[in-house]
């Protein structure tokens, strides 16, 4: 009986601990916001959900997604070269090392290799080779950015972006942007008393010039485009203190402007006024493969533009009230399409334009 006993204790102790790992790290809900989409071509587009750290290439047009992250290890960045088109992947390797994958448009891994640096960043950005330049990598820890190429033993360009405005009581980096030399973008929160505010400050690494703009009502995301710069909102209305300022719904609001990055000029802008009203309204704006997508929250509803600013849908339909994320409009073929997490999964929706 005892032998009994003492046997069942070991399969189940067995069982418990073959399961933990199982267990350990169980996939979580993804969501819109926390979900970077990047073109790739034809009908392909390169999902990154870093709530799970999981990369995958899904075709709009078939529904069907193939992962290209291996493991669990924080993803750094996804580029897309064109010519032929092939996707790179960064992700966390072993201490400071940065593991490179490089797959076809899709899927296929073409080759795998370790970057060995020296230092560990908050952020990474691969940098695709030019001319006579090879690849780079720029690495931005705190203030200080350090852009790497091979040996990859000691940074070619350094940067320190501390930010000093003494009518804030502390200025951080935020986020940044980095696609080729010698353009940088850095966003900025500024907080106060009881105010929070956010600035970009565009730099040329070359000649040191340096360009801040702080026209911005509300949290921005800031991402190069080419030869510009595009700086777009999403806002929620909600109540704020009496002292707080916040956009106003009586007001038309700038959701999108496109600089011109060797000028730091606004060349193109997009404008819109949202009502408040109901239990959710503000908008959403994303940019996609040089299309603009505003949505609004009350409305359910969407316009597409381009990023010279012109209107080129208005007031579509929003699949599953606003609960989906925007990939691409295909305005010949009358569809657009939408990213759904609600069953947990990648699901693509096609929406019919008007």
């Amino acid at each position: 009986m005892f032998k009994k006993v003492l046997l069942i204790s070991v399969l189940t102790m067995s069982m418990l601990i073959t399961a933990g790992p199982v267990n350990a790290n169980p996939k979580e809900q993804p969501v819109n916001e926390r979900t970077d989409v990047v073109w790739v071509s034809g009908n392909a587009a390169a999902l990154v959900d870093h709530v799970n750290n999981k990369a995958d290439i899904v075709d709009l047009h078939t529904n069907n997604a193939t992962t290209i992250s291996d493991d669990s290890s924080r993803i750094l960045d996804l580029q897309v070269m064109s010519s032929p088109p092939k996707i790179v992947l960064l992700k966390q390797g072993k201490g400071t090392k940065i593991s490179k994958s490089v797959f076809s448009s899709d899927g296929r891994l073409l080759s795998k290799t370790d970057i060995p640096l020296k230092t560990a960043g908050d952020k990474v950005k691969w940098v695709a080779p030019t001319g006579k330049t090879n690849e780079r990598i720029m690495v931005q820890a705190g203030n200080n950015f350090s852009l790497y190429q091979y040996p990859w033993a000691k940074p070619s360009v350094t940067y320190n972006a501390k930010f000093i405005d003494k009518g804030y009581e502390n200025v951080s980096v935020m986020d940044w942007d980095f696609q080729a030399y010698p353009y940088l973008a850095v966003k900025y929160q500024a907080q106060g008393i009881m105010s929070t505010d956010y600035l970009v400050k565009l730099v040329n690494l070359y000649s040191r010039n340096e360009t801040v703009i702080k026209d911005f009502n509300t949290d921005f995301s800031i991402h190069s485009s080419g030869n510009f710069y595009a700086a777009y909102t999403s806002y929620t209305y909600q109540p704020v203190p009496g002292n707080v300022s916040r956009p106003s719904a009586d007001e038309a609001q700038k959701v999108f402007q496109l600089i011109n990055k060797s000028t730091s000029k606004e060349t193109a802008s997009v404008k819109q006024v949202f009502k408040e009203d109901g239990d959710i309204s503000g908008w959403v704006t994303e940019v996609i493969n040089g299309q603009v997508f505003v949505g609004d929250l009350q409305g359910r509803s969407w316009s597409l533009f381009s990023q010279g600013g012109a209107a080129l849908l208005k007031n579509q339909e929003w699949p599953k009230n606003g609960n989906t994320k925007f990939l691409y409009a295909n305005i010949k073929s009358k569809t657009a399409y939408f990213l759904d997490y609600s069953t947990g999964d990648i699901s693509v929706i096609a929406s019919t334009l008007k």
